[in-house]
């Protein structure tokens, strides 16, 4: 436990990059020198979003970014020192409240790094170790505070440890991370791929009106900071950290217990049925068990699946789902998904009539009376019947052919069979037969 001393010393030593969404009432060009003059800073505008411009601390970019819906821009910083940052973020947000607006998809990202100058000594946010961190981060802290972010698909938890491994168990009085695995994608309020650069980007923060909450932003500002530091100053595991860990290894003991036999199995999970080619015979599953276990344990513990069925389709080498209720998708990968509830990441499987929820899909085909709700789909394949609702829908390689009510289709293909309501925004779109 840091003192206030230390506390402080962290925030003095800290460096913080802006990414603030929003809406303008003015043009790019009345936008940015506006801002300029407020914040004291030049202001480059970029024609694309994520252009290659790196700002520094005396140069900052403004680019349209229509994630949030068209007219969506962005301004990026440079790291700034924490009470300089402190300070413009003040003035960006009065900026915002006079001068724009922010809806439930805009964000404030926050790039936290630090400077060994002032703390005498140098901390490697490279080096950090990451369970380490995502045991230890009051997440709930932030979820207080920005309730609506909480099942974001843009910032969602990253309170989620699995093993690599069915057979992984804890050696005694030792913890290795390798064993493990953490949210890699930068949808999660942890960008944590970032930490490669130096530092970290904290995603937790916005929705509409968060210009209208700078004692809370600040708040959880120092917060990222403060737990940060407190991590890279003391990575040594503790006892709260093992007794974190043991519980989580707990909940998969059945899975690890499950690993040696299909009979194993059945006294675990009496609510999965298991098939190989459609088959429950228990002679050729058990004959199929050392080839199969390792894919359906991995999807046992990465979907928080308790009942339902489970194919494997011997002439393809392909899992199929079936009848389950799938609420934590940590990954689900290259699988068949049919008459299931998803909740989660999904990439490169196929799906039909099912019901997907708060979800992130990528490279994925959605056949059938499927039915998504306030997800993001990049690089689908939506067909006929396929109803998709207040969601977020891009990706040059997609083809949408479904029917769609409200959110944004920010950039893909749609058929002559594709019905988009007026309440959705289409930014870009491109018909084809």
């Amino acid at each position: 436990m840091l003192s206030k001393v230390e506390k402080q010393n962290a925030l003095l030593a800290s460096k913080i990059g802006f990414e603030f969404e929003f809406f303008s009432k003015k043009d790019l060009k009345e936008t940015a020198s506006s801002l300029s003059r407020l914040l004291g800073k030049k202001i480059r505008i970029e024609d694309k979003a994520h252009s290659a411009f790196n700002p520094t601390d005396n140069e900052f970019k403004l680019e349209p970014d229509n994630s949030g819906g068209s007219g969506m821009i962005e301004m990026v910083t440079g790291a700034l020192e924490f009470p300089e940052a402190k300070v413009l973020l003040g003035k960006m947000l009065g900026w915002i409240q006079k001068n724009g607006s922010t809806n439930d998809r805009c964000s404030i990202h926050v790039n936290v790094s630090f400077s060994g100058d002032k703390l005498g000594t140098e901390l490697n946010i490279s080096n950090l170790d990451i369970g380490k961190f995502v045991l230890n981060f009051d997440e709930d802290k932030v979820y207080d505070a920005f309730p609506n972010r909480k099942d974001s698909v843009y910032a969602k938890s990253i309170k989620f440890v699995t093993p690599l491994s069915g057979m992984v168990q804890r050696t005694p009085d030792k913890i290795n991370w390798k064993d493990f695995q953490f949210v890699k994608e930068k949808y999660y309020g942890v960008n944590f791929s970032k930490a490669a650069k130096g530092y970290l980007e904290f995603r937790y923060l916005g929705g509409a009106d968060y210009e209208k909450k700078y004692p809370k932003v600040l708040s959880m500002i120092e917060h990222f900071i403060i737990s940060l530091y407190e991590v890279l100053v003391n990575p040594e595991y503790n006892q709260k950290d093992v007794e974190a860990l043991d519980k989580i290894l707990k909940l998969h003991l059945p899975i690890i217990q499950s690993y040696k036999s299909y009979d194993d199995f059945k006294k675990h999970f009496k609510d999965i049925k298991i098939l190989v080619d459609l088959s429950t015979a228990k002679n050729i599953i058990d004959s199929y068990w050392t080839v199969i276990r390792d894919s359906i344990l991995k999807i046992l513990n990465e979907t928080g699946m308790q009942k339902g069925m489970i194919n494997y389709d011997s002439d393809q080498g392909r899992i199929q789902i079936k009848d389950a209720d799938l609420p934590k998708c940590f990954l689900l990968e290259s699988v068949d998904i049919v008459d299931c509830k998803i909740s989660g990441n999904v990439v490169k499987s196929d799906i039909f009539n099912s019901d997907i929820n708060s979800s992130s899909l990528f490279e994925c085909n959605l056949f059938g009376s499927t039915k998504v709700q306030g997800s993001k789909l990049e690089d689908c394949y939506v067909s006929r019947n396929v109803n998709v609702n207040d969601s977020y829908v891009f990706g040059e390689r997609g083809v949408f052919s479904g029917s769609m009510k409200g959110g944004i289709f920010r950039k893909g293909r749609a058929t002559k069979h594709a019905d988009l309501n007026d309440k959705v925004e289409i930014i870009e779109i491109e018909k084809i037969d």
